[in-house]
């Protein structure tokens, strides 16, 4: 596969997962760096904002971890939450729930 197949597959692999926590997500373009820096970024929010940072990050963790990422929680300083997300061939990935959103920013190892 191709540094670009592997970020377009983990890149679903997070919206699946941010559309567990939030059925009505909405998402931007996924953000895409180089085959030299191979990072990805990928956000979704729920329209309704129905749910709070903890349940989003709790739904969407949980939907991962069933697909076989393993994830560290992460101590946050306010109403946001955090955790570490990894699996073979990501590097440094995080999701982050802010405002009724969640985004996920890491990178891509061949």
């Amino acid at each position: 596969m191709t540094i670009e197949e592997i970020q377009q597959d983990v890149a679903a692999e997070i919206r699946a997962a941010i559309k567990a926590a939030t059925p009505k997500a909405v998402h931007p373009d996924d953000e895409f760096g180089s085959a030299a820096t191979p990072s990805i970024r990928v956000a979704g929010w729920d329209p309704d904002e129905a749910r709070s940072n903890d349940r989003l990050l709790k739904l969407s963790t949980g939907h991962l971890a069933q697909h076989g990422w393993r994830i560290f929680s992460e101590a946050t300083d306010s109403d946001d939450r955090s955790a570490r997300v990894m699996k073979p061939g990501v590097a440094s990935g995080r999701l982050y729930a802010a405002n009724g959103g969640l985004t996920f920013t890491g990178a891509v190892e061949p």
